[in-house]
C-alpha cells in the first residue's frame, strides 16, 4: 500500500503518516459491525445463515466502491475509498470466519474452520507473492478494479454453495 501511496498518489512521508492507518481502522471497524449487521437481520427473523449470508452480500457490494480508486485524481478520495474497501473486506472475512461454526457440528468445526484457514493462508500467501509482479506489469488501476469484483464472486459463490436446511421449528411452552 505505500508503494501506491508513493508512486500514484504522489503522497509524502508525512502524507503516508497521517493517513495510510485510516485503512487500518476501517478495517477493525469492519470487523465489529459484521456481527452488529448480521444481528439485525436474525433479530428480525432472518434464518442465522441467511443473515451472515445477507451481511456477506452487502459488504460485498460496498467493496467495489474499491475500483473507484481507479479513476478518482484527489488523493483523499482514494484514501476514503480504500479504506471503505478495507471495512467492507474485513466486515465480510470476518463473517466468512464465523460460518464455519455455524455449518458443521460441534466435533467437525475445528478440522473445517483450520482447513478453511490454511486454504485462505495460501491463497494470501501466493496473491502476496505475485501481486507485486501483476502491479508492475499491468498498473494499480486494473488491480482495484479487479479487487471490486472478487468480493462479489465469492458472494456468488456463497449463495451458491451454502443451502440452508429447513430451519428447525422453535418449541415455545405451553402457558395455563
Amino acid at each position: 500500500m505505500p508503494i501506491f501511496f508513493v508512486e500514484t498518489l504522489h503522497f509524502s512521508l508525512k502524507e503516508i503518516a497521517m493517513f495510510v492507518w485510516l485503512p487500518f481502522l476501517l478495517g477493525d471497524l469492519g470487523c465489529l459491525a459484521s456481527g452488529f449487521v448480521a444481528k439485525f437481520f436474525h433479530d428480525r427473523g432472518v434464518s442465522l445463515i441467511n443473515s451472515r449470508r445477507i451481511t456477506f452480500t452487502i459488504a460485498a457490494v460496498i467493496m467495489m466502491t474499491i475500483g473507484l480508486v481507479s479513476i478518482v485524481e484527489n488523493p483523499y478520495i482514494a484514501v476514503l475509498l480504500i479504506s471503505i474497501g478495507a471495512f467492507s473486506h474485513q466486515c465480510l472475512s470476518t463473517v466468512a470466519a464465523t460460518l464455519g461454526g455455524d455449518l458443521f457440528k460441534k466435533d467437525e468445526v475445528a478440522t473445517a474452520v483450520g482447513m478453511a484457514g490454511a486454504c485462505a493462508w495460501s491463497g494470501q500467501l501466493i496473491f502476496n507473492l505475485f501481486i507485486g509482479a501483476f502491479v508492475h506489469i499491468i498498473g494499480f488501476a486494473p488491480f482495484f478494479i479487479a479487487l471490486a469484483f472478487f468480493d462479489i464472486i465469492g458472494a456468488i459463490a456463497l449463495w451458491t454453495l451454502i443451502k440452508v436446511k429447513d430451519e428447525e421449528p422453535q418449541v415455545q411452552l405451553a402457558t395455563s
